[in-house]
């Protein structure tokens, strides 16, 4: 007697049902033409009532939408700096956000307080999926690991 072989997930339902005495029997393949031959000879008559209707269930649909996207920006000046943050969603939705800080900083340490604000709000609203965008090619490429950050004061951030 041939058993064929089973492995992956199919191992591991027949395991599972082995214990109740339940033997597990996978289906062959079908070819495309013998399902196609099939569907051909077994049309559905127009007399015959189709039912559209699922009792008792109700269809789970699902909605794909693009990322979430956070835009940041910093400036530093001689009489202070600031930073901010825009947040947009899947629907177009903006939520801004705009701070100054107040001790004397660089530009880069302005751009990693604002992507470290924006980071907080994206871990507080929980957001599934966030695409980052910034001018300072620098300070993406220092997040992302291609850069190696020389300032010592930004190492912490």
């Amino acid at each position: 007697m041939l058993r064929p072989i089973l492995s992956g997930s199919l191992a591991k339902w027949a395991l599972l049902l082995s214990e109740f005495e339940i033997n597990f029997v996978p289906q062959r393949a079908i070819k495309g033409q013998a399902l196609a031959n099939f569907l051909a000879n077994h049309l559905v008559l127009p007399e015959w009532e189709l039912i559209e209707e699922f009792p008792d269930e109700e269809i789970f649909l699902v909605e794909v939408l693009p990322p979430w996207e956070m835009y940041f920006d910093g400036v530093a000046r001689r009489n202070g700096a600031g930073a901010g943050v825009l947040v947009i969603s899947p629907r177009r939705d903006l939520l801004p956000y705009s701070f100054v800080l107040t001790q004397n900083c660089s530009n880069n340490e302005v751009e990693y307080q604002a992507i470290l604000l924006g980071f907080g709000m994206a871990v507080e609203i929980k957001l599934p999926q966030l695409n980052i965008y910034d001018d300072s090619a620098l300070v993406i490429k220092q997040l992302t690991g291609e850069f190696e950050v020389k300032k010592l004061e930004l190492v912490p951030f």
